[in-house]
């Protein structure tokens, strides 16, 4: 039987990465009615886009008073105010100062969440990871005999280290390799898998076929990969030899990238962050983190930028299993590829796994006959051991409730250091 993986947030959370509600109070925390005025202030006085093109202070706190009002009204999804705050531009009666000014507000945002799941990444990684790994032990309970495809709606390096940890061979589908300097004062290199986009398919890419492995494939853009040469170019921090410490160490180091000049680190720019090149010359590489209400287009056909969807919709024709686990189905460029390919594909059934509810989304209701739609109300770790021997582990649940209080502690250090760093602005 041909298996796939799909994976939202809700599977990475026994190992300490938040849930939207979790980092959505995080962002909204650094906000309130007294200090939007400030950042109105500091960000109107920048000139992203130079001298010619100033950033307007009315609409920068504007956008800032987005965020207040869905904070009064205790929104728990970031990426709804992120969406509102992209959808102010759509006024054609706005100046290019408004929409300039939106656009930059919005790179400043991008980064803050960026900068949270990056935070979370490495606490969660120091507290929690090998405390709970053990749970995900044998997560190739739900793999298919030969490779499996996982999708991941995630940013995080969650797959990665599982699969280092545990010795299961793993591919973005990458085929060639590139380095980069940390920067033009630290001449040490950090190697990088990359595929041009153009040769983004799945008969072309380097995935595993009728052999054990994970193919993976981050449909919403990861912490460690990053578009390169006007987007022709998307490149992952290499896993090749690497133990699980050596990568996250490689993670932290390509966080620290950059350009000096005069002893000053050129600052990042929304998505675009500054780097050194070989010829130790200023570069510009792109997070690819997608978030927002602008992912994706919301038409079926397959347009430039949507390559990772057309390989998903092609594995979606081809497999007997798709396994959902921690997924809300809050994505429709996501939600109307899986109805379709249940029409499409006969032989597809969907498992559906999640803690908090056994309700079946709207988009797959029409396809509950014949067991085609399946849903289970418990964690990923739950479900990984029950899928070997159909029976519920009860002592590994305790074991994994037990260290529930340390994803307090690990919410509580990244707090910590968006107050220090705030302290120090």
């Amino acid at each position: 039987m041909k298996k796939g993986l799909l994976l939202g947030a809700g599977f990475s959370y026994d190992l300490g990465m938040p849930l939207a509600s979790e980092l959505t109070e995080i962002f909204l925390s650094l906000f309130n009615k007294i200090n939007i005025f400030l950042y109105a202030k500091l960000l109107s006085e920048g000139e992203p886009y130079g001298k010619e093109r100033p950033i307007n202070f009315n609409a920068i706190l504007e956008g800032l008073m987005v965020i207040i009002k869905f904070k009064k009204d205790k929104c728990n999804n970031y990426e709804e105010i992120i969406s509102s705050i992209q959808n102010l531009s759509n006024n054609h009666k706005k100046t290019l100062s408004d929409t300039d000014s939106y656009s930059y507000l919005n790179s400043v945002l991008y980064n803050i969440i960026w900068d949270i799941l990056y935070q979370y990444q490495i606490i969660s990684y120091q507290l929690l990871f090998h405390k709970n790994k053990n749970g995900y032990k044998k997560i190739q309970n739900i793999f298919s005999e030969n490779e499996t495809w996982i999708f991941s709606l995630n940013h995080d390096l969650v797959i990665e280290l599982l699969a280092l940890e545990f010795n299961i061979p793993i591919t973005y589908g990458d085929t060639k390799t590139i380095d980069f300097p940390l920067s033009n004062i630290h001449s040490e290199k950090l190697n990088f898998s990359y595929s041009m986009r153009k040769n983004y398919d799945k008969q072309v890419l380097n995935f595993f076929k009728e052999t054990r492995g994970i193919n993976l494939v981050k449909l919403h853009g990861g912490l460690n990969e990053f578009e390169y040469k006007g987007k022709s170019l998307m490149c992952n921090l290499d896993l090749n030899g690497l133990s699980v410490d050596e990568f996250v160490t490689n993670f932290q180091k390509f966080n620290s990238m950059g350009y000096y000049y005069s002893d000053k680190k050129v600052p990042h720019g929304g998505q675009d962050m500054s780097i050194t090149n070989n010829d130790y010359e200023l570069d510009i590489i792109r997070k690819s983190m997608l978030t927002g209400g602008t992912k994706y287009s919301n038409t079926s056909n397959i347009k430039e930028g949507e390559e990772k969807l057309q390989v998903f919709e092609s594995i979606l024709s081809e497999i007997n299993e798709l396994t959902v686990i921690g997924y809300g189905f809050g994505d429709e460029h996501i939600n109307f590829r899986l109805s379709n390919a249940m029409v499409l594909n006969k032989n597809l059934s969907i498992k559906i796994i999640e803690p908090l509810s056994i309700k079946i989304p709207e988009c797959l209701k029409q396809f509950n006959y014949n067991q085609r739609i399946q849903n289970a109300m418990c964690t990923a770790t739950q479900w990984i051991s029950y899928a070997q021997n159909k029976t519920w582990d009860y002592e590994q649940k305790e074991q994994i409730d037990a260290n529930n209080a340390i994803r307090e502690d690990i919410k509580d250090e990244v707090m910590k250091y968006f107050k220090q760093k705030e302290a120090k602005k």
